[in-house]
């Protein structure tokens, strides 16, 4: 069997942590986060990812994969794969992860399947209608809310379904797997099977909560070759990766994530956070609740507050609109090779783009999308 996954979203809501990385490659628990599912969906069968040009990152990984040329929507996506494909085939959103229990209990369904999720809160989520086990319609972010099943993003088909794959664009100008599903309903069964460990990544606060989740189910992941100097408290599950250096005198606290090659020094505190390959926390600083990128470097005195003084949750602003991150606390959300001067603040979920670099005693109280004036050192920015 086929297992086609869909790699090729680019994570606009993400930003500035997909700004030269694609979403599924975001890094969680140190590892890739499509990788959490492609690993164990090889036992269901032979695995295509479905990318753009140019996404190297996903290339890299060395599995096989066919090129959706433009960004058409998933069933464009699922259609690229449709000549690699003879049989009875799965389609899984690369974004989204599941336990190998859950993969092998839909990959084993007979006929047409789809994975539902069990939500207390439909708002925002494709809705799935179940009646007796089986798929009776789909809905795309209805307005009301409640209790009920949602799109999980993981199926299993016949090749019945390529008659159906012929969908019109929807009114997002895209063509959509569930246009497909919905028309298939009308003359096909479709089982809806309950998984239990669905989780996506959508917005930059995602990885954090997937990051915690996986770190529970997994335990520690610490490299053999990590340097831990004296001093330094770890509170566990934490992941740390190749290469990296910890300490003196540094606190890790639970469900911190640490990439390869990275230096954590002197009294610095990580608290709940995702800190990305080869960046550099080495003197008296404390992130909380925060996705650092790549390649930063964070100089003396860095804090990234993670709590509102009204304890309400913090909004972050997406695409030009504030969301609620439905968190009470968020620390910073940082783009990869940024630097910092000495005794920078950033406020709870403010972003840093890409490749910018603050004055020292900035304090950071809006979004850093355009490199700030070096004339507004100490000042607010």
């Amino acid at each position: 069997m086929r297992v086609i996954f869909l790699a090729a979203g680019k994570g606009e809501r993400l930003k500035p942590v997909t700004d030269s990385t694609s979403k599924v490659m975001t890094p969680v628990a140190n590892k890739p986060f499509i990788l959490w599912t492609l690993e164990p969906a090889k036992k269901a069968g032979d695995v295509l990812v479905v990318c753009r040009e140019k996404q190297e990152d996903v290339r890299s990984l060395g599995e096989e994969t066919a090129l959706q040329r433009e960004a058409l929507g998933t069933l464009d996506a699922v259609l690229a794969a449709e000549s690699a494909v003879s049989g009875d085939f799965m389609v899984i959103n690369g974004d989204c992860y599941f336990s190998g229990e859950d993969i092998i209990k839909i990959a084993r369904a007979e006929g047409n399947a789809m994975g539902v999720f069990r939500v207390a809160s439909m708002k925002g989520f494709g809705v799935v209608d179940v009646e007796n086990g089986l798929v009776t319609s789909l809905k795309e972010k209805p307005a009301e809310d409640g209790e009920g099943f949602v799109n999980a993003g993981i199926y299993k088909f016949t090749p019945e379904f390529w008659r159906f794959a012929k969908a019109e664009k929807s009114d997002r100008g895209e063509y959509e797997i569930t246009d497909a599903i919905s028309a298939m309903l009308k003359e096909n069964k479709i089982k809806a099977i309950e998984t239990k460990s669905w989780m996506t990544i959508t917005h930059p606060w995602d990885i954090l909560e997937v990051n915690e989740r996986l770190l529970k189910e997994r335990g520690s992941l610490i490299a053999k070759d990590v340097v831990i100097m004296s001093g330094v408290v770890i509170e566990e599950p934490v992941a740390i990766g190749e290469g990296a250096k910890i300490g003196p005198n540094a606190y890790i606290r639970k469900y911190s994530s640490i990439g390869a090659n990275c230096h954590v020094g002197n009294a610095v505190e990580i608290k709940n956070s995702v800190i990305m390959n080869g960046t550099k926390i080495p003197h008296m600083s404390y992130v909380g609740d925060s996705v650092v990128g790549k390649n930063c470097n964070l100089a003396a005195g860095f804090i990234a507050a993670n709590l509102r003084l009204n304890e309400q949750n913090i909004g972050v602003r997406v695409k030009g609109e504030v969301k609620d991150s439905k968190r009470k606390k968020l620390g910073a959300i940082i783009g990869d090779n940024v630097k910092t001067g000495v005794r920078v603040s950033v406020m709870p979920g403010k972003k840093i783009g890409s490749g910018m670099a603050i004055p020292a005693g900035a304090i950071v109280v809006r979004d850093v999308e355009e490199q700030p004036n070096v004339s507004k050192m100490g000042k607010v920015i």
